[in-house]
C-alpha cells in the first residue's frame, strides 16, 4: 500500500478546523538522548481496548495521585465518530484539566490567521502562475474536480492553497467530514458538560501550525501539489485507503493502524527526500516537546485529559517513545 495516499487525507486541514495532521515520521530516533530517571519516577502506560485511549497514573509533586488520559483523535470522521465509547466518556467526566494541540484562544485564532496567510500567498506577479507549470493533462484532470472559475482563482496563489483544496476533494470522496472530527467532538463535550472551561495547548501557537501548512518553497509546494494531483487519477483507490485507515481508528487497532501508516514509508521518503524534513517538523519535533509537557502534567495533582492526532501516540517516534527515552514511562 502507498502511504502517501493516506498521508494526503491526514494532513488535509480546512481553513475552519485547521488541525494538523496525522502522519508518522521515522527520521529521528526517539530512543536517543534524554536523561534516564530512577524506576520510582517512571510510570506504566495502559491502553484501553477498542479505542485510541491511554492512561498514565503518576504521583504529583505534592505527593497526591495524578493521572493523565491521552485520546488519539482523527481530524475528520463520519456519524460513527460522534458518539464516544464509554471509556472515553468516563475519562472526560473524571478529568478536571483539558489539553488539545492548541489552547482555546489559539484555536479560535486559526480562522483569522489562516485567511491572513492565504492573502500573503497571493501572487504579486500574475504573469507567471500555476497554470504555466501544470501540464495540459493535469489541468484537464483538475477541471473534473474543481469548478473552472474557482480554479482560475486558486492558481493565483502559492501552490499550497490549491493543494489543500484538492485534498478536501479526496477526503470528500472517502466520505469523511472535518466537521465530525474527534477533536471537535471533544471540544463540544467540554463546552456542554464541563462548564466550557476551555483547554490548554501542546503547541505554543496557531501560527506555527499554519506555517506548516504552507511549508516549503515554490518548488517543494509544486512537488506536493503534483503528488496530490497524481492521486486524483485513481481517486477511488485513494478514497478506499483513507476509509481503511479510518476504520482501523474506530476499532482502536493500534498495530494495524501503525502498520498501514508505515507501509512503503522509506520508499516514499527516498522518492521525495524533502518530506523527511517536513515530517520531522510536523511530527517528531512536536512529539519530543509534547512528551516533556505531558510528563509535567503528571507532576500536577488531579486528572488531565489530552487529545491530539492519534499518530502522535503510535509508531517508534511517538510521544510515548520519547517519554520512555526520558525515563517517564516504563518499557
Amino acid at each position: 500500500m502507498n502511504t502517501k495516499k493516506s498521508f494526503i487525507n491526514l494532513k488535509k486541514i480546512s481553513f475552519i478546523i485547521l488541525l494538523l495532521a496525522i502522519f508518522l515520521a521515522s527520521c529521528k530516533s526517539a530512543g536517543q538522548g534524554g536523561t534516564q530517571k530512577t524506576p520510582q519516577q517512571a510510570y506504566e502506560l495502559y491502553k484501553y481496548q477498542d479505542c485510541f485511549l491511554w492512561r498514565i497514573d503518576g504521583v504529583a509533586d505534592d505527593g497526591t495521585p495524578s493521572r493523565v488520559y491521552l485520546l488519539g483523535t482523527y481530524h475528520a470522521g463520519d456519524d460513527r465518530g460522534i458518539e464516544f465509547p464509554k471509556c472515553v466518556v468516563d475519562a472526560l467526566e473524571e478529568s478536571d484539566r483539558f489539553v488539545g494541540e492548541l489552547s482555546t484562544p489559539e484555536f479560535n485564532s486559526l480562522s483569522r490567521l489562516s485567511q491572513s496567510k492565504m492573502l500573503q500567498s497571493l501572487l504579486t506577479d500574475l504573469s507567471h502562475t500555476l497554470i504555466d507549470e501544470l501540464s495540459q493533462e493535469e489541468i484537464m484532470l483538475l477541471t473534473q474536480y474543481v469548478d473552472s472559475q474557482y480554479l482560475a482563482q486558486l492558481v493565483c496563489f502559492e501552490p499550497w492553497v490549491l493543494n489543500i483544496s484538492l485534498q478536501s476533494v479526496l477526503q470528500d470522496a472517502a466520505g469523511l467530514d472535518t466537521n465530525k472530527a474527534y477533536d471537535l467532538m471533544v471540544m463540544d463535550y467540554i463546552e456542554k458538560y464541563k462548564d466550557n472551561r476551555g483547554y490548554e495547548g501542546l503547541d505554543e501557537n496557531a501560527q506555527f501550525q499554519i506555517d506548516l501548512i504552507a511549508w516549503g518553497d515554490w518548488d517543494i509546494q509544486m512537488a506536493m501539489l503534483r503528488d496530490t494531483i497524481e492521486y486524483l487519477k485513481d481517486i477511488n483507490q485513494a478514497a478506499n485507503e483513507m476509509k481503511e485507515l479510518y476504520e482501523l481508528f474506530l476499532l482502536g487497532d493500534e498495530p494495524a493502524f501503525t502498520e498501514l501508516y508505515y507501509s512503503d514509508f522509506d520508499k516514499d521518503m527516498a522518492k521525495s527526500p524533502f518530506y523527511k524534513d517536513y515530517y520531522k517538523q510536523l511530527l517528531n519535533d512536536r512529539n519530543e516537546k509534547w512528551a516533556v509537557k505531558i510528563a509535567d502534567y503528571l507532576k500536577e495533582p488531579g486528572t488531565t485529559f489530552v487529545f491530539a492526532g492519534c499518530a502522535h501516540f503510535t509508531g517508534p517516534d511517538s510521544v510515548f517513545a520519547y517519554m520512555r527515552s526520558n525515563g517517564d514511562l516504563l518499557y
